[in-house]
């Protein structure tokens, strides 16, 4: 870009009066020339050491390190001029310091041309930072008003050998914590480290000590982004991650600024504890024993496995924890026995009576990355003693009756309370599995005398806590989950959550909202119901019409999905058979789910919002996956993670205008995903990831033109090598454009992309 910026020229002639004439300064003019104007020499001018022209330059000769100068400019001696040669590519930088009045540096190549300029104003230092091919170059000191002594410090360093993949610097084998210190910015935009894992591994990195904004991210072998971390101005910056046995790269590169930076690394082999055959073996547990681990997004499970010997009272506690950590108390089998699952930070306990025998412990993530410190017990349970009978004298024998057979106690009678819970489920389990109709019977079931009563509620989490055991469909255990334990979208919704003494009516508005789609977002449209099929001949970036609502970085990325990667829009929905469909979204990986019907918001009969393709709602060619998954997104919203701007955590339309498409990767598919802005990507990178079957989406808040709209979101669908162009579709379903590299980045586009 060019510099438009010039500082006034001051004509103040201070002690001369007006009889000498001078021209107004410019810059990049290195000889006035202005007629009638003349430059007179000065009596008593101090010794010019600096020569005043390129060809009498002062010969700095090959600057490997820092040298210093002082001189002067001023009316007599406008300029100074220092030639130096660099051998290599070097990280260049000069300062010039102890200006008493205005006075301006400039880099030369050279042939004279300005490479970079400083004119700050007055007697305020200036500097320059470039990095330097090998050749000649000039510095050029010049007088803007008055007459100053200055400092001039040149310094020139071999560029680090770090700045590309090939020339990483190569940390080797990573088996513990390894720290670095550099620095990147204008002279040194990217900082390259390689390394090897031998084994999986728990990976982690910090990068930390920023004074201006600087990102890291993780690399696989070949260089493809694994993860990121692109926090705003100087905040450190953290990634943590489970890898495989291979090698590996890590990126530091400027964002905005220079700085200072220490980079920590660390690989720790994955715990063998992650399953129930690799279970960390605790043995005989007679008394207490502590342990401490962590859980995360790189380790989502531990596994203890213990015995007692005889029947005992167990207890453990889960402590320490600094993000969201929960357990559970399994049998021999790996059945859950009972569970502790608070939210956020707060401690996890379980107390049970257990039977001789083999039982296993499970600590689990829930949400972020948290230490743990774990203890468990197990004390013998002490017969009450048997006091001895006083002797009595035989009896005569008399017939024992034959005793009328009992029911051997089983599961359900072990477990559960309610005997009208009991024999209904245990019916309904009788082919191994508890269906979503099953459940929505349960739960009816539990409505007897239009209140649920404490037995019935503990029956409920009790099914709920064991749906292991009953091979019950992971949507239908989380649904059940979010009706018998409660979920921020119930009382949100002005159900509430169920507690003992809950109405029957409240029972059948949450079986309606999680089950079978009845709680719709408001909208001040109507609601119709819409004929036509889930697809229609496939998936396609075109199913994509957004409607009347502010969702385009939703329904662009459900656009990229569909075209790069269709099974994750098929697998997201299930369709119940009965005109309902639950839709599955993910919440730091985790399957979250709610139910939606075929009531679509319409005006006279069509699509308000994501259209559906056949026309009015009565049309059996209607292709109903983008409105149902708009839907779906609206509701979810009511739980409050999927949402996070203030006034956004209700059902309805409204809470779902605005945001990120990376966000949407992410809570769509489950992949993690990358943003970056253009002018810190390359054109062979944008174009690799268009040729990928990646998720790729730009959006656009800097301005538009070029056919972009601003304040908008884009699908990045193709590229045309011919004429340079990528084709951006615009989930409007009209006004697409086609933008060559340098526009996107005169643009500043966002490009948010899934990782693989």
């Amino acid at each position: 870009m060019f510099d438009t910026f010039e500082k006034p020229f001051d004509s103040s002639l201070s002690g001369l009066g007006n009889s000498l004439i001078y021209p107004d300064k410019d810059p990049l003019n290195l000889n006035p020339t202005e007629l009638g104007s003349q430059q007179l020499p000065f009596l008593n001018a101090p010794v010019d050491n600096a020569g005043n022209t390129l060809a009498t330059a002062r010969n700095v000769g090959t600057l490997t390190a820092t040298q210093s100068f002082s001189d002067w400019i001023g009316r007599a001696d406008t300029n100074d001029y220092y030639s130096f040669n660099v051998g290599t590519q070097s990280n260049f930088s000069l300062s010039l310091t102890g200006l008493s009045a205005d006075a301006d540096v400039q880099l030369l190549n050279s042939s004279g041309g300005v490479i970079s300029g400083s004119h700050n104003w007055n007697n305020s230092s200036e500097s320059i930072t470039r990095q330097l091919t090998a050749g000649s170059y000039y510095v050029r000191v010049y007088r803007f008003s008055g007459n100053t002594n200055y400092s001039l410090s040149l310094n020139a360093t071999a560029t680090p050998v770090d700045n590309t993949l090939a020339t990483a610097r190569a940390v080797g084998a990573l088996t513990g914590a390894q720290s670095f210190s550099d620095w990147v910015g204008s002279a040194d935009t990217n900082d390259y480290y390689s390394f090897n894992v031998g084994t999986q591994s728990n990976f982690s990195l910090s990068l930390t000590g920023l004074s201006a904004d600087a990102d890291v991210q993780l690399l696989n072998s070949s260089g493809g982004v694994i993860s990121s971390s692109e926090n705003g101005g100087a905040t450190s910056e953290s990634i943590t991650r489970q890898l495989a046995a291979g090698s590996y790269y890590v990126r530091v590169f400027q964002y905005d600024g220079d700085t200072t930076y220490s980079l920590s690394l660390n690989a720790t082999a994955t715990p063998v504890d992650n399953t129930l055959a690799t279970a960390r073996a605790v043995g005989a547990l007679t008394g207490t024993q502590s342990f401490s681990d962590w859980v995360g997004s790189a380790d989502t499970n531990d596994y203890y496995s213990f015995n007692v010997g005889t029947q005992s009272n167990f207890s453990l506690s889960l402590t320490g924890l600094s993000a969201d950590a929960d357990v559970q108390l399994l049998n021999s089998s790996g059945g859950v026995i009972s569970s502790s699952e608070n939210g956020g930070a707060t401690s996890e306990s379980i107390t049970r009576q257990l039977a001789a025998g083999s039982y296993y412990v499970r600590v689990f993530q829930y949400d972020g990355d948290t230490t743990y410190s774990l203890s468990l017990n197990a004390t013998e349970v002490t017969p009450t003693p048997t006091p001895t009978p006083t002797p009595t004298p035989t009896p005569t024998p008399t017939p024992t009756p034959t005793p009328t057979p009992t029911p051997t106690p089983d599961w359900y009678s072990q477990n559960l309370v309610d005997a009208q819970i009991i024999t209904l489920t245990s019916s309904l389990a009788a082919d191994g599995n508890l269906s979503r109709n099953d459940m929505i019977s349960i739960f009816r079931d539990a409505q007897d005398g239009s209140v649920i009563d404490a037995n019935e509620l503990t029956d409920l989490r009790t099914i709920v806590a064991n749906s292991s055991l009953f091979t019950m469909a992971d949507h239908v255990r989380v649904l059940s989950n979010k009706i018998a334990n409660g979920d921020p979208a119930n009382p949100r919704s002005g159900f509430g959550n169920l507690s003992a003494g809950s109405s029957a009516t409240q029972m059948e508005n949450l079986i309606g909202k999680w089950f079978l789609g009845n709680d719709r977002p408001d909208t001040g449209y109507t609601y119709s119901y819409v004929s036509g099929s889930l697809f229609q001949n496939g998936l396609s970036a075109d199913d994509i019409y957004q409607g009347a609502v502010g969702d385009c970085y939703y329904v662009a990325t459900l656009s990229s999905i569909a075209q790069e990667q269709p099974s994750y829009i098929e697998n997201m929905f299930i369709d119940n058979g009965d005109n309902t469909f639950t839709v599955r979204f993910f919440n730091n990986g985790v399957a979250d789910y709610v139910t939606v019907d075929r009531y679509l918001p319409t005006y006279g009969g069509y699509a308000v919002y994501a259209g559906w393709g056949g026309g009015a709602s009565t049309s059996t060619n209607n292709e109903l996956w983008v409105a149902l998954a708009e839907k779906a997104y609206a509701q979810l919203a009511e739980s409050g993670w999927s949402r996070t701007y203030s006034g956004t955590q209700n059902n309805s339309y409204a809470a779902i205008e605005g945001g990120w498409m990376d966000v949407v990767i992410r809570q769509v598919t489950g992949l993690s995903a990358t943003s970056q802005s253009v002018n810190n990507m390359t054109q062979n990178q944008l174009i690799n990831l268009v040729n990928s079957n990646q998720i790729l989406t730009a959006g656009f808040v800097y301005g538009g033109g070029f056919g972009v709209v601003n304040g908008h979101a884009y699908t990045i669908t193709a590229y045309n090598a011919t004429n340079g162009t990528f084709y951006l579709r615009n989930p409007w379903g009209t006004s697409h454009a086609n933008v060559t590299w340098s526009q996107l980045l005169s643009l500043g586009a966002i490009i948010q992309w899934s990782n693989v």
